[in-house]
C-alpha cells in the first residue's frame, strides 16, 4: 500500500512538472523577439556580408530579431540620425552602428538615442584628435596595425606611392593612414599624394587625374573593391596594387592576380560579438557592454589555401 501510494505521487510529480513544462512554452512563445536595427553604410554592398553574416548567426542563437537597414552611402552625422529615427519609430530595442565620418556623430548618438543601447561597428566615432574616444563600445580591428602591415607588403624601397583612403574624417582613415607612414619611415618611398571618399565621386577617376606612382595602397575596402576591378596583372595605371579589404571580391582579386597583397579584418568575428554583447545587455540592463579588439590576417596569393588557421578565416567570407 505504502509502496503504491509513493508510486502515485512521483506520477502525480512528474505530470505537474510536464504542465508547468508546457505552460513555460506557450509564454515563452508569446513573448516577442527583442528588435536590433544594423545601421551600415551602402549596407548592400558585397564587403558587409562576413560581417552580417556573424551578425545574423549569433541573432539565431540569441533569439534576436535582427533588421539591416537599407542604406546608401552616409556621409555625415545628419544622413545617419534620419535612419535611427525612423527605426526608432519601429520601436527597436538596440542599435549597432558604423558611425558616420565626423565628430558631430559623438553628439547626435548620444541625443538620438537617449536610453537605447548603442554598439559601434568597424570603428569609433572620429574625435579630430588621436586617442580620443567617444564613450560608446565599439568592436574593430586595430586599425594602425592593419595600416602598418600594408606598410610592410613592400619589398623593396624608393618607391612613388599614392595612397587611397575612406572619407577624410574617420577613425579608421587616420589611424590606418598614421601606421603606414610610420611603416614606410627608412625605406626610401615617399607617399607623393593622397585621395579621400567623397560623397558622389568616383575614386578611380580621382586617382586617374593624379601623378603616376609606383604603388597605390589601398586603405578603404569599397575602393579596393572598384580599383582592383580594373586592374590587370596586378597593375592599374602602371601601379601595383595592395590594400585593406573586407569582402569575397577582395579575396577574388587577391587569387586572380588583380592585387598583390591584403590586409583583411575579420568581418564574421567583428558581426558576431556585437550581436553577443548586445544579447547581454538587453537580458540584463545593469550589464556595461564592452569593447573589443579583433583578428586580422595578412593574405598573399600563395596563403590562400596554406592551413586549416588560414581556411577558417576564410570561411567567413563564403
Amino acid at each position: 500500500m505504502k509502496k503504491n501510494k509513493i508510486s502515485f505521487l512521483v506520477i502525480e510529480l512528474l505530470l505537474f512538472l510536464m504542465a508547468l513544462f508546457f505552460v513555460h512554452k506557450i509564454f515563452d512563445q508569446n513573448i516577442p523577439e527583442k528588435r536590433v536595427a544594423v545601421i551600415l553604410p551602402e549596407s548592400g554592398d558585397k564587403r558587409w556580408d562576413s560581417l552580417i553574416k556573424g551578425m545574423k548567426q549569433s541573432a539565431k542563437m540569441n533569439g534576436l530579431h535582427l533588421i539591416i537597414c537599407n542604406t546608401d552611402e552616409i556621409g555625415n552625422a545628419e544622413d545617419e540620425e534620419e535612419v535611427i529615427k525612423e527605426q526608432l519609430h519601429n520601436d527597436v530595442d538596440a542599435f549597432v552602428v558604423c558611425p558616420a565620418p565626423g565628430s558631430e556623430t559623438k553628439e547626435m548618438l548620444k541625443r538620438t538615442c537617449d536610453d537605447v543601447p548603442v554598439m559601434l561597428i568597424t570603428e569609433d566615432i572620429y574625435s579630430g584628435e588621436k586617442q580620443v574616444e567617444s564613450g560608446f563600445p565599439v568592436i574593430q580591428p586595430d586599425h594602425y596595425e592593419m595600416g602598418k602591415e600594408l606598410g610592410k607588403q613592400l619589398e623593396k624601397g624608393g618607391k612613388k606611392i599614392g595612397v587611397v583612403a575612406g572619407w577624410k574624417e574617420s577613425e579608421s582613415t587616420r589611424d590606418s593612414l598614421e601606421g603606414l607612414t610610420d611603416a614606410l619611415k627608412g625605406t626610401g618611398s615617399q607617399i607623393v599624394w593622397h585621395c579621400y571618399r567623397e560623397k558622389g565621386e568616383d575614386i578611380c577617376e580621382q586617382i586617374n587625374r593624379k601623378e603616376k606612382v609606383d604603388v597605390l595602397m589601398i586603405l578603404d575596402s569599397g575602393a579596393l573593391d572598384e580599383v582592383g576591378e580594373q586592374a590587370e596583372d596586378g597593375l592599374y595605371c602602371g601601379a601595383e596594387v595592395y590594400g585593406i579589404g573586407s569582402s569575397v571580391k577582395s579575396i577574388a582579386l587577391l587569387d586572380y592576380g588583380r592585387i598583390q597583397g591584403l590586409v583583411a579584418p575579420d568581418g564574421y568575428e567583428m558581426g558576431y560579438e556585437s550581436i553577443e554583447e548586445i544579447t547581454k545587455k538587453l537580458n540584463y540592463r545593469v550589464y556595461e557592454i564592452k569593447s573589443h579588439e579583433t583578428e586580422l590576417k595578412v593574405i598573399h596569393k600563395e596563403d590562400l589555401f596554406s592551413g586549416d588557421d588560414m581556411e577558417r578565416f576564410l570561411y567567413s567570407y563564403e
